[in-house]
């Protein structure tokens, strides 16, 4: 860094849709110092338009497509990343953000001497069952080929949850990072409420349970439209709300076989920029997936002053931020989730309370950015 440039972190992980992974980065982009650091991020070469693209170039990040996969082509995904690092030196450090196993812009960005390599676990998925024989002896070459390279390339290790950090790289040392929010975004505002329900035709004496995720096996979407049905059992006028990208077809036969009405689930889509909104008109959350590792979603419902549940076996304990946060089995039925939830919602909390609990337990992106930021200056640069 000069007295007039920022220092400039190489971010991956940043794709076309907005999960959870996007709106963290982008959110931490929003809170840096961007006189002092400022974001780059990688792509694939043939990558379509990425999620808060216009907003990456407003804040003066650059993004590269350039990025092969070693199965396309070995040579392109080690030279067009060496040909990046070495055009631009003043990338000094690299944050690769990954759900899954992944490391290589740190094999080469050590190549290039960038001393800052960053290896951030966002998630912990089981292994796919039902490969044949071919494709299982592929992924344990693949498998150990990228362990190595998690050995060995990164410079540090972060993670949102200990399960994460378990999953991605067991006995490393790591520093927690928290899933920082916005808390003054998502605190509870009786206005907007009124505002979002009036909108949708949402009677003030309706329940509200949300779900938000990607409409994928993963999620269990359809369990939670069976939890929604035997709540709506106990009070006949509730309504759900799911917001997330996938097909909803599926869901619809659900709801057909279950007698749900058409108009008991909306159905929001997803990649929407009002999310922190929806949760206002709510008053339930669930997250029922089978595998996770800290959604933010639930420090997100959380702070709006959602009673929450979640799954026990998929969601780290370190998720609960306040006492609005209760667990099911993956095993437990539909009715004993709806009990959970039909308790929580029960309880009527002052929701408006809160986001100051979720920003006091350090779950504000404010402090998540400054200890991020502190660790970019001081450790980033070029041998």
């Amino acid at each position: 860094m000069t007295a007039d440039r920022p220092i400039r972190i190489m971010q991956w992980g940043m794709f076309g849709s907005i999960g959870g992974i996007e709106r963290f980065m982008m959110d931490l982009y929003r809170n840096m110092d961007r006189d002092l650091v400022q974001f780059d991020f990688l792509a694939a070469h043939d990558a379509p338009k990425l999620a808060f693209e216009e907003e990456i170039a407003d804040y003066g990040g650059r993004i590269f497509r350039v990025q092969y996969s070693q199965s396309e082509s070995a040579y392109q995904a080690r030279h067009s990343l060496l040909r990046v690092y070495h055009e631009h030196p003043d990338i000094i450090g690299v944050h690769v953000h990954a759900c899954f196993p992944y490391a290589y812009p740190l094999v080469v960005a050590r190549a290039c001497g960038i001393r800052l390599r960053i290896l951030h676990a966002h998630g912990a998925f089981a292994a796919q069952s039902g490969q044949d024989m071919r494709s299982r002896v592929a992924a344990m070459v693949r498998d150990r080929l990228v362990r190595g390279q998690i050995d060995r390339y990164p410079s540090r290790y972060c993670a949102c949850s200990d399960t994460a950090a378990a999953f991605m790289f067991p006995d490393k040392p790591y520093v927690w990072v928290k899933n920082g929010i916005d808390t003054a975004r998502f605190r509870f505002d009786n206005a907007v409420r009124q505002s979002v329900r009036h909108r949708y035709a949402i009677d003030e004496d309706t329940d509200v349970l949300g779900f938000c995720g990607y409409l994928t096996d993963a999620k269990r979407p359809l369990f939670a439209l069976e939890a929604f049905a035997r709540y709506r059992s106990m009070r006949p006028k509730s309504r759900m709300m799911v917001i997330g990208n996938g097909s909803v077809s599926g869901m619809k036969s659900r709801m057909a076989a279950l007698g749900l009405p058409d108009d008991a689930v909306l159905f929001m889509g997803g990649d929407r920029s009002d999310v922190n909104q929806l949760y206002q008109a709510m008053d339930g959350f669930i997250v029922p997936s089978k595998h996770e590792a800290f959604p933010t979603v639930l420090v997100e419902a959380q702070c709006a002053g959602l009673p929450c549940v979640a799954s026990r076996e998929a969601v780290t304990g370190q998720a609960t931020v306040t006492d609005l946060l209760r667990f099911c089995s993956l095993s437990d039925d539909a009715r004993t989730w709806a009990r959970v939830l039909r308790e929580g919602v029960a309880r009527r909390v002052d929701r408006a309370s809160y986001a100051s609990r979720v920003a006091a337990a350090g779950f504000d992106m404010r402090a998540t950015a400054a200890m991020l930021q502190r660790i970019y200056l001081t450790e980033g640069g070029r041998s």
